[in-house]
């Protein structure tokens, strides 16, 4: 069992989505053209798709296997923040947040690392600094709270 972090501890979430640049990897496997998701629900998973989907910003499901959280074991610490090579990466730098997270909490990570800086304008992003996942995560909250 791990530390509860402080929003966990304080608030007691049943949801938390989180949001980050996280890796190249991901960059690697899907181009600019869409952030990886990874859940521990599906039906989060599917609700925050279709959210990105409503606003132009695609989330890609991606798997976090045993095998990703397994490369996460180390010899010296109680966690390693990296796997033991390259391959995976986006997944197990997921598994990696994916620790932090209370048993019981549904959980999504966007690693939005290509679609938040692009290389060439493209529909409505600008090159340079696009601001994805602000959208789909506002048109999540939106739909959440109309439930």
């Amino acid at each position: 069992m791990h530390e509860r972090g402080w929003v966990q501890a304080a608030h007691s979430p049943s949801v938390i989505v989180d949001a980050a640049t996280l890796t190249g990897a991901c960059v690697v496997a899907l181009g600019e053209f869409a952030a990886g998701m990874f859940a521990n629900d599906d039906a989060l998973a599917l609700r925050l798709r279709d959210a990105g989907a409503a606003v132009g910003e695609r989330l890609h499901a991606m798997p976090i296997y045993p095998e990703h959280r397994a490369e996460l074991t180390c010899d010296i610490a109680d966690l390693s923040s990296t796997g033991k090579g390259r391959w995976g990466g986006a997944c197990t730098a997921a598994a990696f947040l994916e620790h932090f997270v209370d048993d019981g909490v549904v959980w999504a990570h966007l690693d939005i690392a290509g679609p938040a800086m692009t290389g060439e304008a493209r529909g409505s992003w600008p090159k340079g600094g696009t601001g994805f996942g602000a959208a789909a995560l506002a048109s999540f909250v939106v739909g959440a709270a109309a439930e």
